[in-house]
């Protein structure tokens, strides 16, 4: 399953022109997430010319979600004359922060108003990238599961981390506004497999059919659109169990989701629950989206040559809803 002529590394790299030719419709950013050993989630991005401000510029977005707290949400916004960064590889640099490929592992730092953080992603698992394939918003995972260890930011103190993260990198051409009600986001990591993936609904509330990235230290498993290209073989659903509302955004939203898939010798089963709503951010300008984060219960069956094996985990997930 392992594909040895993408080359990933490029295809973590910048793809829109920089300067930003078309302000209005290109976007591109790199985003990272971690769940850290001291209870907290940090997701970071690096945008090269971020849709949520008006005018569009480059920015560094940081959010830390420590339970029983008030989220922490800070940005810096930067001129297109503070950023550097590269055509060949993951090196995005806009002020004194960062991300960047350094081989085994990226390093990302993120120091705003006295909160943010230093640190080290290994590469675990196979990376993925949609590159090459009819998509409006094209997808590296370049890091679908990574060990993270660094320092973090906080309350006037250097906190020595280690953690479970994720990284990818989103960039294209058009807002995908008008295209889809919402979608939902989010991974669930294991030590045998991890599942990456994205429920799309339209505008009646049914579900798009959609696939999901299943990976592991070797392999890339499952593409997220095989269940469309050998359907024969490759099997994907998404069920919505139980609904809710959420009322200051006025939003009805899955509470449970399921997720299914198999392929060969390999099958899955993954139960996602909302336990708490960490970030309720309205979204200011048109287009734009409106978004929540949450943590989630999550309970993995994975069945691999007739063996099964459940896991247990707590994550944070996303649902977006773009808006024209």
């Amino acid at each position: 399953m392992t594909n040895n002529t993408t080359n990933y590394v490029k295809a973590d790299a910048t793809h829109i022109d920089f300067p930003v030719t078309n302000r209005e419709e290109h976007f591109e950013w790199w985003y990272f997430d971690a769940h850290l050993d001291n209870g907290d989630y940090l997701v970071v991005m690096y945008s090269l010319n971020d849709t949520r401000l008006k005018p569009r510029q480059p920015s560094v977005r940081l959010n830390i979600y420590t339970k029983g707290q008030a989220e922490i949400s800070k940005i810096t916004k930067y001129t297109e004359a503070d950023v550097s960064t590269s055509y060949e590889k993951c090196d995005v640099k806009l002020g004194e922060q960062y991300c960047k490929d350094c081989g085994d592992y990226y390093e990302l730092y993120t120091l705003i108003e006295g909160v943010g953080a230093k640190l080290k992603l290994y590469k675990q698992n196979h990376p993925y990238t949609s590159e090459g394939t009819p998509s409006p918003m094209p997808w590296t995972v370049a890091v679908p599961s990574a060990d993270i260890e660094g320092e973090l930011y906080k309350d006037g103190k250097i906190i020595q981390v280690k953690g479970t993260g994720y990284h990818d990198h989103n960039w294209g051409e058009k807002s995908v506004a008008g295209i889809m009600k919402n979608w939902y986001w989010g991974k669930v990591h294991s030590p045998d497999i991890s599942i990456d993936y994205s429920v799309i609904m339209d505008f009646e509330g049914n579900i798009i059919p959609t696939g999901a990235l299943v990976t592991d230290r070797e392999n890339l498993i499952i593409s997220p659109t095989e269940f469309l290209t050998d359907p024969e073989h490759v099997k994907a659903t998404a069920v919505i169990n139980e609904t809710m509302t959420e009322e200051s955004m006025g939003y009805t939203f899955a509470k449970s989701l399921t997720l299914k898939g198999s392929k060969g010798d390999l099958s899955y089963i993954a139960n996602i629950v909302l336990e708490e709503l960490v970030m309720i951010e309205k979204g200011q300008l048109l287009p734009g989206e409106d978004a929540y984060r949450y943590t989630a219960k999550e309970e993995l069956i994975v069945t691999r040559n007739g063996v099964s094996k459940t896991y247990h985990s707590v994550g944070l997930h996303e649902i977006v809803y773009p808006k024209k």
